[in-house]
């Protein structure tokens, strides 16, 4: 498993040291979740964050009536780092449930060495901070689009850019995350 948190820490080109590298195999825990299995519970605080090296995982929300709604995914192509932000950055209990889409391989980490390694290397500061800012910018930019085209034009777009979606995700998940029905999803699934 630490061969692909290896490869995914080559994608930010920064250099990485034999140190840095002993302390987080060290400091981290390898976990394996079942499909279906509840990872982070709802109301819970939560300081870890998780590298996905196999299988999927799906963020969600309990809805007022008490429905769960996905409203993020982490694949072991994409999105691979996982956590509740609210919990994670707030320390508060998080309003996410986060659950496992399919058998699951993690990576953990706790916040505190997370923060200890930022504070203490250069290259991991930049890497986490390189990391945060692209999901953030990804995940603004998908709401942007969301809020501001039709369904058919959002799952155009989610297609065209981040094909993973649909490629990995359930008929009723695609139509959780473009705020549709399921029966709605599967008609525009057939304009294409």
């Amino acid at each position: 498993m630490y061969d692909h948190f290896k490869k995914h820490l080559d994608e930010f080109n920064l250099p990485i040291g034999k140190e840095l590298w002993k302390e987080m195999k060290g400091n981290s825990k390898l976990m394996s979740t079942r499909k279906d299995e509840v990872l982070i519970p709802s109301g819970s605080v939560n300081k870890y964050s998780y590298f996905v090296a196999s299988g999927s995982l799906a963020t969600t929300m309990i809805t007022e009536s008490g429905e769960s709604r996905a409203v993020w995914f982490h694949f072991d192509n994409k999105f691979r780092v996982a956590l509740c932000p609210d919990s994670y950055f707030l320390d508060e209990p998080t309003q996410y449930e986060m659950r496992a889409l399919e058998d699951t391989r993690l990576i953990r980490f706790h916040k505190q060495n997370i923060d200890a390694w930022a504070a203490k290397y250069p290259a991991f500061n930049q890497l986490y901070f390189k990391d945060l800012a692209n999901i953030s910018t990804i995940i603004q930019d998908l709401r942007s689009y969301k809020l501001s085209h039709t369904p058919l034009q959002f799952l155009t777009y989610i297609n065209n850019k981040y094909p993973v979606f649909s490629q990995r995700l359930s008929s009723k998940h695609m139509a959780h995350f473009l705020g549709v029905s399921p029966e709605w999803y599967s008609k525009l699934k057939k304009k294409f």
